[in-house]
């Protein structure tokens, strides 16, 4: 599970409606008492009626709407091209050329815990005929020593322009420009794997001779422009961290009375096509005399665009009463 944090409390909510009625799963209201200040009435997956702590709007330090898109995981390719200042493929004939992909982190967060995949051609008249000859050779090499893992979540993908290339691929038609790899997400299970992308390294070798031994490619690295293989979407940190704020207020809600455990009806499905703006609250509560060291706090409200908008633009009314404060957009803090 991906790693998240919590400074005194903190607290996760996934509204599918803005409802002062808070009559259906999912409806969140924001109400305000006598004396100014506000709290949210929600009722969440299970049907239970629930009420968040009382925020006075004075002691808000920041309010922020975030972006679906904002949260989404970007996917990393590596463009490797023919560095011609390094060899020419007619050198390449008969010549021992090989790629090497290392990932990173594949088993933990630790750069050191992964594996590396070398795919390794003997050049020939034809794979170095050209150079689209010579990338989809190499392609369709590297694909083949793809380690023999669930083929539904490869450490990453090979790309021919648009056209991925696979152990079962036979030919690619065409002409290549070069080789992208890209990112690949892995297996999701909530509160348990992340599905995160796993990093990796490229490197390039021509043996020439006994003696010289070159690095035949260049790299680029940048998000990926391939179809479909962009991001991951926000739902599976989004799903995660529902997943941690429920843990916060028990123990039990992650397993630790197992079997006698309890398992919540979680709202955010990851797989789902919805999308999700965060509104984060923080805040913090003061007391009197001995207790006005500051508690520091936070409310977080996963919403539709439209329905985020809405609340923010609520609570900033209520925080800053002589205007709605403008929307603001960033990056989600975990």
């Amino acid at each position: 599970m991906r790693n998240f944090n919590t400074n005194q409390t903190r607290h996760f909510y996934v509204a599918g409606a803005v409802d002062a009625n808070v009559d259906t799963n999912l409806d969140i209201a924001l109400g305000t008492t006598a004396t100014g200040e506000m709290y949210f009435k929600y009722k969440n997956a299970d049907g239970l009626l629930t009420r968040s702590d009382t925020i006075d709007p004075k002691k808000v330090v920041s309010l922020k709407n975030t972006a679906a898109s904002a949260m989404a995981t970007k996917l990393m390719m590596h463009t490797i091209t023919v560095d011609t200042n390094a060899v020419t493929l007619s050198s390449l004939v008969g010549k021992s050329i090989s790629i090497t992909v290392t990932t990173l982190g594949l088993i933990d967060y630790d750069a050191s815990n992964g594996i590396s995949i070398t795919a390794t051609i003997t050049g020939d008249s034809t794979n170095t005929g050209s150079a689209s000859n010579f990338y989809k050779a190499i392609a369709m090499a590297l694909a083949k020593a793809m380690p023999k893992f669930d083929p539904e979540y490869p450490l990453f993908k090979i790309f021919i322009g648009t056209t991925e290339v696979t152990k079962d691929t036979t030919t690619v038609s065409g002409t290549a420009a070069s080789i992208k790899l890209v990112e690949a997400p892995q297996k999701y299970v909530r509160g348990k794997l992340s599905g995160e992308p796993v990093p990796f390294t490229v490197s390039t070798k021509a043996e020439l001779s006994e003696y010289d031994v070159v690095a035949w490619g260049s790299e680029a690295v940048a998000v990926s422009d391939v179809t479909g293989n962009l991001v991951v979407p926000a739902n599976y940190v989004l799903a995660d961290l529902e997943y941690f704020a429920y843990g916060e207020r028990g123990d039990y809600f992650r397993g630790s009375n197992w079997p006698n455990d309890y398992t919540p009806t979680y709202a955010i499905d990851p797989k789902s096509a919805t999308a999700y703006n965060v509104v984060t609250i923080e805040y913090y509560w003061a007391g009197n005399v001995e207790n006005v060291q500051k508690s520091p706090r936070i409310i977080q409200i996963a919403a539709s665009e439209a329905n985020a908008t809405s609340l923010y633009n609520s609570i900033s009314a209520l925080v800053d009463p002589t205007a709605a404060l403008a929307s603001r957009v960033t990056a989600l803090e975990h």
